[in-house]
Formats: structure tokens, sequence, C-alpha cells
């Protein structure tokens, strides 16, 4: 019986550890106007600052995150909150400006 239990118990951690990193949300920004040219790297959407110079489009994947993006470093200056984007969706960055930083949440 105990072993059983333990089986149960470790099997249901592990299912709850994968659900958990399935719904993580994770942001990906790209050169390219359409999530193409040079990808940059896949971050976590923590509510963390970080850099998009040079970047034109991104996607969040896991589950839906909200995103603003600013004009300056350091996600200051200007900001330009683009809403919550749905996962997988490539969003085009036309604000009229050249964005620096973002922040995903």
């Amino acid at each position: 019986m105990r072993s059983s239990a333990q089986f149960l118990l470790s099997a249901v951690t592990v299912i709850l550890a994968l659900a958990l990193h399935v719904r993580a949300q994770t942001f990906t920004a790209f050169s390219g106007s359409a999530c193409d040219g040079d990808e940059g790297s896949t971050v976590p959407c923590n509510g963390a600052c970080g850099d998009f110079r040079n970047r034109h489009s991104f996607h969040v994947l896991g589950a839906p995150a909200n995103v603003l993006l600013f004009e300056g470093t350091g996600c200051t200056e200007e900001g330009f909150n683009f809403g919550t984007e749905q996962p997988g969706a490539c969003i085009n960055v036309n604000t009229g400006t050249n964005v620096q930083s973002f922040i995903c949440g």
C-alpha cells in the first residue's frame, strides 16, 4: 500500500510541475517585423525590464501576458501598453518611435 501511495504522490507532483511549466509565460523579440529575422533570447514574463533594442516584433508563449514597451532603456521615458497578448500571436511593433526596452508580466 505504501509504495502505491508514494507512486501516486510522485505522479501527481510530476503532472503539476508539467502543467505549471506549460503555462509559464515567455517573451521573445525579433529584428524582423513579422517575428522573423534575428531572434532574441527567450525570457520569462516576470515583470522585469528587458532589452528591446533593434527589435521590431515579438511573441508571448505559454499564457496570455501584458506587454509594455518603452522609448528609453531601463523601461524609462514614454511607455506603450500593448495590452494582453495571446500566446503565439506575432505582434509588430510600430509605434513611430525607437523602442528600447520592455516589461512582460
